[in-house]
């Protein structure tokens, strides 16, 4: 994959992980790494 196409930034997110964390979602990504759960 040389290029992602960002579906979503979740700023604040307390659900994935511990502390305040910003997540961001990915879309079409085919690389399936095993930590992912996006």
């Amino acid at each position: 994959m040389s290029n992602a196409t960002i579906f979503d930034i979740e700023h604040c997110s307390f659900v994935d992980g511990p502390g305040i964390r910003t997540t961001v979602f990915f879309k079409g990504c085919n690389l399936k790494c095993a930590w992912c759960h996006n």
